[in-house]
């Protein structure tokens, strides 16, 4: 018995199609908390997610030690300054 290989090609794409939309699935924060000042001044990197894209709140993603904090979204502000500050910094140190 052979197998038609239209059939056979809607198949493989019928398994193939759930694998890549698994992988799309963006990880968000599901609640935020208020994260301490001293905590804040050592992040090494933070990223804002929004209610307007995938994700249902806003908050601040906060990566510290390979672990990822929720924080609430008034900690950007903080943070976006504290990173103009550093730039403005090694300019002056660079000249």
């Amino acid at each position: 018995m052979q197998m038609d290989p239209k059939v056979l090609l809607l198949v493989l794409c019928m398994t193939l199609i759930p694998v890549q939309v698994l992988g799309a699935i963006p990880r968000c924060c599901i609640k935020t908390s208020w994260v301490p000042l001293p905590l804040l001044k050592r992040v090494e990197k933070f990223e804002v997610q929004t209610r307007h894209g995938a994700c249902e709140i806003d908050a601040v993603v906060l990566h510290f030690k390979g672990k990822l904090f929720c924080a609430h979204p008034k900690a950007a502000k903080f943070l976006k300054q504290r990173s103009a500050r550093n730039i403005m910094s090694r300019g002056r140190n660079s000249v």
